[in-house]
């Protein structure tokens, strides 16, 4: 199933690791997408579930 083209989870975050060393300032910016799509995730499973 690994497409090629799409990054492992595990690469994914080695990157946005890296990226967070040099560039600290983008690190709010991620915690509120990762908030986002936590919370839409939990909304969608919420809704399969009824």
């Amino acid at each position: 199933m690994s497409d090629p083209e799409i990054p492992s989870k595990e690469e994914i975050i080695k990157n946005m690791s890296k990226h967070l060393q040099t560039h600290p300032e983008d690190g709010e910016e991620v915690l509120l997408r990762t908030y986002d799509l936590a919370f839409i995730t939990g909304k969608i499973q919420g809704a399969k579930s009824k």
